[in-house]
């Protein structure tokens, strides 16, 4: 606490005095004093009262300071008792004991937030392992389907209603490709969920990039034929990283399930997606690798590019896109904000959309995060 504000919370005390210093200063013309009495009488009075307003500010000086640190981090509120200073006179031990009750409260309803973030984690991460079992089983059964897709066309040249093979495989690889859609949400869900606590899953290994992407490349397979979406892959994908392969292989999927839903037809060469990586600031400490995935649809219009990252938003080329749920982008930047990765886009409205990934060079950067 500075003086000055310390002065101005004694101000009653201070009005309090002068008007008595008034008094005195009055009875002591009225019983005939001299000048001089009366001036070294309210001079005495004046320095007493300074010298205890200086005590009491030394007094309460730490306690007050160690309750205006509190204000800087909502983490120290709730070890307000082990910070604050210990607290002298009545004024300051209410404060003290309002102060942590609230702490305790605080800390109290942390936990239960805490406790409750866990059990909508475990709950979502067994979900997903139960929903993974009927779509293996359902896919299971479609590839059976297919391979005696030629034996129902025969059936059904025979005479019978069945539907020939050339439209009967389509509409099964059609149900394969949205039990792949249905898996990807699942996915999407369970890494929304752990992103919560990902200092608890989050293992940083050294990779060469080129590993990871093709890893994800081959997890979006179906997804990207589906789209005529063709992968690209860069020389300098033989950079190596410091990062946690999982965590980078979703985030991967992620905008490369991007480029294949925004994907154009009439792209001059057909739908395509580049993933490529560089080496920037070389020898100096803001050293790191570079990772770019570009395609070539539908991009991103000026207006919207500054709220690519906004969980939840689709801008308008999601209004067109029914299957849009404007979190990819958001999990991306989310995950990456914790993983300590850069990450920033760029985009020319009909003309493509690009994402970069800015990976440290420096492992130690990812220990100190």
């Amino acid at each position: 606490m500075r003086p000055g504000a310390y002065i101005r919370s004694r101000v009653p005390q201070l009005a309090v005095l002068l008007v008595l210093e008034g008094l005195l200063a009055l009875v002591l013309c009225v019983t005939s004093a001299s000048a001089d009495l009366v001036a070294l009488v309210l001079a005495l009075v004046a320095l007493a009262a300074a010298l205890a307003l200086g005590i009491g500010y030394r007094r309460d000086r730490e306690f007050w300071g160690s309750v205006e640190s509190l204000k800087d981090s909502p983490d120290a509120v709730r070890a307000a008792r082990e910070l604050m200073a210990e607290p002298h006179g009545a004024e300051a031990r209410a404060a003290s004991d309002a102060i942590v009750d609230l702490s305790k409260a605080a800390a109290d309803e942390v936990a239960e937030q805490r406790r409750a973030v866990e059990e909508y984690r475990a709950y979502v991460e067994t979900w997903v392992h139960e929903a993974k079992s009927p779509i293996t089983a359902a896919r299971l059964a479609l590839a059976n389907l297919e391979e005696e897709a030629p034996i129902l066309s025969s059936v059904g040249a025979a005479g019978s209603e069945a539907p020939g093979y050339d439209s009967l495989v389509p509409r099964l690889r059609a149900v394969g490709d949205e039990l792949t859609r249905v898996e990807g949400y699942i996915e999407q869900a369970l890494f929304y969920a752990r992103s919560e606590t990902l200092d608890r899953d989050f293992l940083v290994r050294k990779y060469e990039l080129r590993e990871i992407v093709s890893a994800a490349v081959r997890a979006n397979a179906s997804l990207l034929i589906g789209a005529k979406v063709t992968p690209r892959l860069g020389e300098g994908l033989s950079l190596p990283v410091f990062t946690d392969s999982k965590w980078l292989v979703f985030m991967l999927g992620q905008l490369l399930q991007n480029s294949a839903r925004y994907a154009r037809a009439d792209a001059e060469g057909g739908p395509q997606v580049w993933l490529d990586a560089r080496l920037v600031d070389e020898g100096l400490a803001a050293e790191r690798v570079e990772l770019a995935v570009r395609d070539n649809g539908c991009g991103v219009a000026e207006a919207d590019l500054p709220r690519v990252f906004d969980r939840g938003f689709t801008g308008d080329n999601g209004r067109s896109h029914k299957h849009s749920t404007g979190l990819g982008l958001w999990l991306v930047w989310r995950l990456a904000t914790k993983m300590g990765v850069e990450v920033s886009v760029d985009s020319a409205e009909g003309e493509g959309f690009a994402v970069t990934l800015g990976f440290p060079a420096n492992k130690m950067h990812y220990l100190e995060g």
